[in-house]
């Protein structure tokens, strides 16, 4: 009988096990097809590309992540402790983060819905919570992965943690000038008339 060709799934378990064992640098199509036994061919057939097969490494790898952060507090102390959780998960798997490249920024979109859910129930409009979230994972993961990348002065944890309370005290600020816009709009609750804006004594 004639082998069954491997499952594409078994492809990229595999794939993250050399990942863990080897590094980034052992993910490799030729050492991939010696530890699965199968033909290079094969691989290809299931898979591809390696391109493809990367690509499936860092999706998966990044769906196993689990990022504790404090979701019952205060949207901002949630927000500054969803970005340290995911900047010390991939501090703490350098080897994906060697892997990942721009085409990979859509793989954290299920941990930015988890913060957007904190900032919708804090008051924030869907929109602004998109927003949010984008901001504050593109900032994380660009900070991240350049820190790995080229360490040195700027990899100071302080740094990071310094950008992100002042990006959370900038969005606190903008909510708060969107809310007395809101306000000022919604006019005085008694008359329903446009509020007046007192003139400054001359």
């Amino acid at each position: 009988m004639p082998k069954p060709l491997l499952s594409a799934e078994a492809i990229f378990d595999e794939a993250l096990r050399v990942l863990a064992e080897e590094g980034a640098a052992g993910l490799t199509i030729r050492t991939l097809a010696a530890r699965l036994r199968c033909s290079n061919k094969t691989l290809y057939q299931q898979v591809g590309s390696y391109e493809v097969l990367v690509r499936g490494v860092v999706a998966r790898a990044f769906a196993r992540l689990e990022l504790g952060f404090a979701a019952d507090a205060a949207w901002e102390v949630a927000a500054e402790s969803w970005c340290t959780e995911l900047r010390a998960a991939l501090l703490a798997n350098p080897d994906l983060c060697t892997l990942m490249t721009i085409a990979d920024r859509d793989v954290v979109i299920d941990h930015v819905h988890r913060l957007m859910a904190v900032l919708e129930r804090d008051g924030f409009h869907h929109s602004r919570a998109v927003e949010a979230g984008g901001i504050l994972a593109h900032v994380t993961l660009s900070m991240t992965l350049s820190d790995v990348a080229a360490p040195g002065e700027w990899d100071d944890p302080r740094v990071f943690a310094t950008t992100v309370r002042w990006l959370v005290h900038g969005m606190a600020l903008s909510r708060a000038e969107d809310n007395l816009r809101h306000h000022d709009r919604a006019g005085s609750p008694r008359t329903g008339r446009p509020a007046r804006r007192r003139r400054n004594a001359s």
